[in-house]
């Protein structure tokens, strides 16, 4: 990982792939994992002023998650 470019993960436990509706049905609405994402993304850029985050990537996939934290 570049220091130009620090990356900071959040980790939320007790919560599953499967707990997160993919709204097939309803193309729409945003997906849940993505709507969370989101929200933590206003939080730390209007709750912190952290104007510097760019985006907030949500990862339900562990295996991804390990990969991108090895980077």
């Amino acid at each position: 990982m570049c220091e130009a470019e620090p990356r900071f993960f959040i980790e939320v436990r007790g919560v599953s792939p499967s707990d997160f509706s993919a709204n097939a049905e309803t193309p729409e609405k945003r997906d849940e994992a993505v709507a969370l994402a989101n929200d933590v993304h206003d939080l730390l850029r209007e709750g912190y002023g952290k104007t510097e985050v760019t985006g907030v990537v949500p990862v339900v996939n562990p295996e991804v998650h390990e990969r991108l934290v090895d980077r």
